[in-house]
């Protein structure tokens, strides 16, 4: 019994420093200057990490929130570094709706960097934010920006929310097809958005859907290695019973296999390495296909 009171006081008194040490860090949190801020932003991890009571935590984020609302860009990417850092956390906080709605205060702000900003912590923090309709709502309207790296910022965003809320993926549907299929747009966002794709594999419907843009993909005029190597990718993982590799898309697929650049060859034997011929594809087509490989 005596064992069980003194575990009671060392936990109190431990719980006692850690907000003490969370007041302080808040303090310096306010300093006058950006090097004193940045590393008292810097010490949360550790703290989250040496006392994580779920009270101490959620205060702390909360405060975090506050400081992102109302502090420079370059904290605000600190600050969004510390939700990457210590996005564990998150799901024992309960002050979660409190702390999404501080941070959208920021991604409809006026400045396309402090958006930036707010995309990428949204991010760090899909673990608690994915399920979140106004966060998705947030992320979608994104798209529309002619800023390219709040476009950049919205696809590594809609990626992280994906994993976490597949649901997600009916949402931003057309908004990544229309996007994905756009040449003007940076062939890196391009090819990520054509990997996020990957999360339609379990929908039979979206899958389908997906088995056609991807081979219109790895043909379309315009699109780049890095596209037809992200369409081939993906085009894989939606090969399923139901959804198979026809003979035609294999024929034109072991073309690659002969390709200068060894990632392509990677991309395409990889594709290839799921197709089942069956006795009723064209014997031609499936004699090329062998050949080349």
């Amino acid at each position: 019994m005596a064992a069980v009171s003194i575990r009671s006081v060392d936990a109190g008194h431990s719980s006692d420093w850690a907000f003490k040490r969370l007041f302080k860090l808040e303090s310096e949190c306010r300093s006058s200057t950006l090097a004193a801020q940045v590393q008292a932003v810097g010490q949360f991890p550790k703290l989250f990490d040496q006392f994580p009571f779920p009270t101490l935590v959620g205060s702390a984020f909360l405060k975090l929130g506050d400081l992102f609302c109302n502090s420079s860009n370059s904290l605000r990417y600190h600050i969004a570094q510390v939700f990457a850092a210590s996005q564990h956390h998150l799901p024992h906080t309960a002050y979660i709706e409190e702390l999404l709605r501080r941070v959208l205060v920021v991604l409809y702000s006026n400045d396309p960097i402090a958006r930036v900003l707010a995309l990428r912590l949204i991010g760090n923090a899909s673990v608690v934010f994915a399920k979140f309709p106004e966060a998705q709502h947030g992320v979608l309207l994104r798209y529309q920006s002619t800023h390219p790296l709040e476009v950049a910022a919205a696809v590594h965003t809609t990626e992280s929310l994906l994993t976490y809320s597949p649901e997600f993926l009916n949402v931003v549907w057309e908004t990544v097809i229309a996007k994905a299929s756009d040449t003007s747009v940076l062939d890196s966002v391009r090819a990520q958005l054509i990997r996020s794709l990957r999360h339609a594999a379990p929908n039979l419907q979206l899958s389908t859907l997906l088995y056609s843009h991807c081979s219109f993909w790895v043909d379309q005029p315009g699109s780049t290695i890095a596209v037809k190597e992200a369409a081939l990718a993906t085009w894989k993982a939606v090969i399923q019973p139901h959804n198979e590799l026809k003979p035609i898309d294999a024929e034109r697929i072991s073309y690659f296999v002969l390709h200068d650049l060894g990632c392509m060859r990677r991309a395409a034997l990889a594709l290839l390495g799921t197709w089942k011929p069956t006795g009723s594809g064209p014997a031609v087509g499936v004699g090329l296909v062998k050949e080349r490989l």
